[in-house]
């Protein structure tokens, strides 16, 4: 697999929303670990034409489907939007264009913000075997809610505020999304997911010293708010109390 993507406008056909989400649920992270069953020449037709698009276009296709993503549950199966989890935040790198150079900082910034809908319109309506069951601890057994669990330790979107440095547009929106599900989710695998975050964001800001201390300050805030407001399993609060502090894996 190529690691540059080409312009789309050197590309012909550049592929529709529906085209381009179809690829992500069902060939996208399969023919990334080449566990894709069609030939190599179909493997490699794909990913000239789904993994080299244009960065503006694939931000838009993102952030459309973060910003309406219920109608992914009826069409595609758990397991289907499991590995797209992972392609999409994950090992596929879509999730990097987000940042990209040629991608305007507002288009970015929205992209970013639009997750916290993924969250509460897709994931928190799959998790915990499709709601119910919202306190069990799920997200260590494979499936949805480990893949849910681990977007914020899969090196892309939590850059956004591990980086203010490098873009200081992207912190706001980052917060927010952590901030979204913690107050609107009601699935452990989500909440366990944004409190991984805030764990990997604090410890990691906390070693560099005090020059982030606002942002630190603010994730402390948002779990403190947490533990405040809302009911949970004795595991889950212990885990937010790990966060707190940074001490997450």
């Amino acid at each position: 697999m190529t690691s540059e993507r080409e312009s789309s406008t050197n590309l012909p056909n550049p592929p529709s929303f529906e085209e381009w989400v179809e690829y992500c649920f069902v060939h996208g992270q399969r023919d990334f670990c080449r566990t894709s069953k069609d030939s190599p020449e179909i493997v490699e037709l794909r990913e000239a034409r789904f993994l080299r698009m244009d960065e503006t276009l694939l931000i838009e296709h993102l952030t459309r489907l973060f910003l309406n993503p219920a109608f992914i549950a009826d069409r595609y199966t758990d397991d289907q939007i499991t590995e797209a989890t992972w392609f999409i935040f994950g090992c596929g790198s879509d999730f990097l264009a987000f940042r990209h150079s040629k991608v305007a900082p507002e288009l970015q910034a929205r992209c970013i913000r639009s997750v916290a809908t993924m969250y509460t319109d897709l994931f928190d309506q799959i998790c915990g075997r499709r709601g119910t069951d919202l306190e069990t601890e799920l997200h260590g057994e494979k499936g949805i809610d480990c893949a849910v669990y681990m977007i914020w330790d899969m090196d892309h979107i939590e850059s956004s505020v591990m980086c203010p440095e490098l873009w200081p547009h992207l912190v706001e929106p980052g917060i927010a999304v952590l901030e979204t599900v913690l107050t609107k989710c009601r699935t452990s695998a989500c909440l366990v997911s944004a409190l991984h975050g805030v764990g990997h964001i604090y410890g990691y800001l906390t070693r560099k010293g005090n020059i982030e201390k606002a942002i630190t300050e603010r994730l402390r805030g948002i779990v403190d708010s947490f533990l405040t407001n809302r009911p949970m399993p004795d595991w889950l609060r212990e885990y937010a109390l790990e966060a707190r502090e940074g001490h997450v894996h």
